[in-house]
């Protein structure tokens, strides 16, 4: 038997867990799809294993004839250190996955053998060189027929340390963001799998005790007549024969709100949490990245509406654009605030390899290079990109003062105000059991969200006033307290994260404005690499004497 272990590297910005008393064993909120597909590919002869690192640490003298890692933008680092470990032990080392197959060169040095593009097409070519001992230098997978991806090989990893389950329905994207590296990477074909294969996945994941299933989808609803067929079967399974049912959250865009009957099939199926890239409020920003769905609409008035019809939004910000000056910081805080939502995702402006944007700083000579953080951007809120109208240092620190004001206890409070008034009660009340799935073998995950909401209440008393606000809230309103509970979850769970990671500062918080200059005068504020603040020190030096740089 040829033994193939998988690794899933853990990411920068991954919880642990271990912090919160889980008997010393690492969670991961979602486990590695990508892993668990691979592994399912295999023939027989072939006995792969499957480690998460945020769940258990990578051992290096575990018995392996070769050892797979995969690598999305915010692995990629870890996963070389990763390959590195292996092959100095001398094992074969393979690496595949969305970073290596848009940027091969970064990886070609660090493994035996890369897989570029998807896995499917040369699934049976690959695992057939394993068996004979003859694998390739190289692998190129062209794009997947998705009915031909199987059902994850769920059964090797323990589900009892992942938070929510995973299923794929889809993969691709029709609009052309000029950021984004998933249309590079998947096309803007956009392939899906049929009805009952997504119901098929969905219940094993439920037999595994799942009861939260993000639909690892870029846009869920972009073709409406197969959403419609698409969530019209979940409805149906979901609760279906009398049973508990379950909660989804997926990717769709802003013009969702334009359709009600999708709207409510969402919240009949149990989508009931929707990312959305709602990105800027600047309309000239919008314009030059091709984000043309957001163009021209009321962002404020079209999420309302979304939450208003029980699905709630996780809305993604962005700063960094060329038409940002450094008062855009206070401007997507002010619009924010106006927003229905729980969190929020604060990201930074990079330019991935292989994207439209990244060949136009390229040519424009205004990417940075020199280190980790240029090659893997945005994992520490630091772009590659140096940005038009403020420095790279500004960018971080207004980013991560954005990250605190927004998670505060009380700008979340304000903000669970405004979900109380718009959301309904969830349909799946008065479908089969009317409640959630919750089954015996869930109990890890069930005592870690108790001693999650324990270890923010004691991180201060506004955290938890806030907690003490929604719970009231629940007992208040018991037709919406599994939407409130949602929110409080999320919001929990972020703040946790943001906490121990160093974005979140309580005093940072409290500033009208981000602490541009004051900031980069302190020791090492909310854990900026010393480099970072090396370089933020000469800027603040050179603006004071009333030198321009960028």
């Amino acid at each position: 038997m040829t033994r193939f272990l998988l690794i899933a590297p853990k990411p920068p910005w991954e919880v642990d867990f271990r912090g919160l008393g889980s008997a010393g064993m690492g969670m991961t909120r979602v486990p590695s799809l990508a892993a668990a597909t691979v592994a399912a590919l295999a023939p027989v002869g072939i006995v792969p294993k499957i480690v998460d690192e945020a769940v258990e640490p990578v051992d290096f003298g575990l018995a392996a004839d070769f050892v797979g890692i995969t690598a999305n933008i915010s692995q990629a680092e870890r996963a070389i250190a990763i390959a590195r470990g292996f092959r100095a032990r001398g094992r074969t080392v393979v690496i595949g996955g969305p970073h290596v197959s848009l940027d091969p060169s970064a990886f070609a040095e660090e493994c035996d053998v890369m897989v570029i593009g998807e896995f499917e097409p040369v699934a049976d070519e690959f695992y057939r060189d394993m068996l004979k001992g003859t694998l390739k230098p190289v692998y190129r997978g062209d794009r997947a027929e998705m009915s031909n991806s199987p059902i994850p090989a769920w059964q090797l990893i323990d589900p009892d340390r992942a938070l929510i389950g995973i299923a794929q329905t889809s993969r691709g994207c029709p609009f052309e963001c000029n950021f984004c590296d998933v249309i590079q990477y998947l096309g803007r074909r956009q392939r899906h799998k049929n009805d009952a294969q997504v119901v098929a996945e969905l219940q094993t994941l439920y037999d595994l005790g799942f009861n939260q299933i993000q639909l690892a989808d870029d846009n869920l609803t972009v073709y409406r007549k197969r959403a419609t067929s698409l969530l019209t079967s979940i409805r149906d399974w979901n609760g279906g024969d009398g049973r508990d049912h379950v909660s989804f959250s997926t990717q769709v865009s802003i013009d969702i709100a334009r359709d009600d009957e999708m709207l409510q099939l969402c919240a009949e199926a149990g989508l009931n949490s929707v990312f959305i890239g709602v990105e800027t409020i600047n309309q000239e920003s919008l314009r030059a990245s091709n984000k043309r769905q957001n163009l021209n609409v009321d962002l404020a008035a079209q999420v309302s509406h979304v939450v208003s019809h029980g699905v709630q939004v996780d809305p993604g910000l962005m700063v960094g654009f060329d038409a940002d000056t450094l008062r855009i910081f206070e401007q997507q805080f002010e619009f924010a605030m106006q927003l229905p939502v729980a969190t929020l995702k604060v990201s930074v402006l990079v330019a991935p390899v292989a994207t439209p944007l990244y060949e136009q700083m390229r040519a424009t000579g205004r990417l940075a290079a020199g280190s980790p953080l240029d090659m893997f951007p945005g994992t520490d809120s630091m772009s590659n990109i140096l940005p038009a109208q403020m420095s790279r240092e500004q960018l971080q620190i207004g980013a991560r003062w954005l990250v605190s004001r927004l998670h505060s206890p009380a700008a979340f409070s304000h903000r669970l105000r405004h979900i109380a008034r718009l959301i309904p009660p969830n349909p799946l009340r008065h479908r089969g059991s009317g409640k959630l799935h919750n089954p015996p073998g869930r109990n890890r995950s069930n005592r870690l969200y108790a001693r999650l909401m324990i270890a923010v209440a004691k991180s201060g008393p506004d955290a938890a006033r806030v907690i003490d606000e929604a719970t009231g809230l629940m007992r208040l309103r018991p037709d919406i307290a599994d939407g409130i509970g949602r929110a409080l979850g999320s919001w929990a769970l972020n703040y946790y994260s943001f906490v121990q990671k160093r974005a979140y500062d309580d005093e940072w918080a409290r500033l009208p404005s981000p602490p541009f200059d004051t900031a980069l005068r302190t020791p090492n504020p909310v854990g900026l690499p010393q480099p970072v603040l090396q370089n933020a020190r000469t800027l603040v030096a050179r603006n004071n004497s009333g030198a321009v740089a960028r």
